[in-house]
């Protein structure tokens, strides 16, 4: 992280400070204005920050701010319903922290067949093959520079439902009779 603060009027050099309050965990201020470092922690910090000209006497000003640090980016889906073959198939992805919006995309493998992903993280479609698809998603937030986090993720979409019992056996006239029926899918 670096930013400059920026003064007018006085005269220049300009010498700056933290006039109260706390900078995040990992940034310091210079003297000569910028704020700079790599945050260490998540949070917003209120701070006020005063700047001196150099003139005898000299003139100082203060101003209050804030710097957020969002907390990272993650995947918080961690598992997918199964879909059905023919039947409309939705369901949305979720992550937290970095900067909203989002946006979602397929990192790696390959979703069933008859399914997309949205870039606001949608799987949706109608599946079409049975199967078990392994994939990885990927969700970008939209601070500069962005964040990603990577989710690995699987859907199964099982075989139809089918009757596999063929034919049954004859019964016999007072004769108890058990046959058990038998399907897949």
């Amino acid at each position: 992280y670096s930013q400059s603060l920026v003064a007018t009027g006085g005269v220049t050099p300009y010498s700056w400070s933290l006039d109260a309050g706390s900078l995040p965990a990992g940034l310091s201020l210079s003297s000569g204005g910028v704020i700079s470092g790599t945050p260490t922690t998540a949070g917003t910090s209120n701070f006020t920050v005063k700047v001196t000209d150099s003139q005898t006497p000299a003139d100082t000003a203060t101003k209050a701010l804030s710097i957020a640090i969002p907390p990272d980016l993650s995947v918080t889906t961690s598992s997918l319903p199964a879909g059905q073959i023919g039947v409309a198939y939705s369901q949305n992805l979720a992550a937290t922290g970095g900067v909203t919006p989002y946006s979602w995309n397929l990192q790696s493998g390959s979703l069933p067949a008859g399914l997309s992903l949205s870039s606001g993280g949608t799987i949706s479609g109608t599946p079409t093959t049975a199967g078990t698809s392994n994939f990885t998603v990927r969700v970008t937030d939209s601070q500069t520079p962005a964040d990603t986090a990577t989710k690995a993720l699987s859907i199964a979409i099982p075989p139809d439902l089918s009757v596999t019992t063929s034919s049954l056996p004859s019964g016999v006239v007072g004769t108890a009779y058990s046959q058990s029926l038998a399907a897949t899918g």
